[in-house]
């Protein structure tokens, strides 16, 4: 058993729940097309939908990497479950890369808890996997 991949992986996915569930709530359903500029895909609509899909498709991304890390730390062993750590930890970096490099600025790094649980969730992750 291992004890920070388990821990990054339960981050991982309740991570994922308050991201799918909090943005379904709090910016998917208050983002009207009315709002949003076309785009060469489409209408205002299209850029909607294009928001939420990618919205949710993060969500899931977030969850199957939650998932590899609570596998890895409790249920597979050796070799396999160091490279499945590995590799979700890799990708646990990338989402932190994204997220601060692209999305954050310093005063959001404070006011919204999702760039500091996924730092800690790909520092636990890469504890576990080394």
């Amino acid at each position: 058993m291992n004890l920070p991949l388990i821990a990054a992986g339960l981050l991982a996915i309740v991570g994922a729940a308050v991201h799918g569930v909090g943005g379904e709530i709090l910016v998917m359903r208050r983002l009207s097309p009315a709002m949003l500029p076309s785009s060469r895909l489409g209408g205002p609509r299209t850029t909607r939908t294009m928001i939420h899909v990618t919205w949710h498709m993060t969500t899931v991304g977030l969850l199957t990497v939650g998932f590899a890390l609570l596998l890895a730390g409790s249920v597979l062993h050796g070799d396999t479950a160091r490279g499945i750590a590995l590799v979700a930890a890799g990708a646990c970096t990338g989402f932190v890369v994204v997220t601060v490099g692209l999305g954050a600025s310093p005063r959001s790094l404070f006011r919204h808890p999702g760039p500091a649980v996924l730092m800690a969730t790909a520092a636990l992750a890469w504890w576990g996997a080394l």
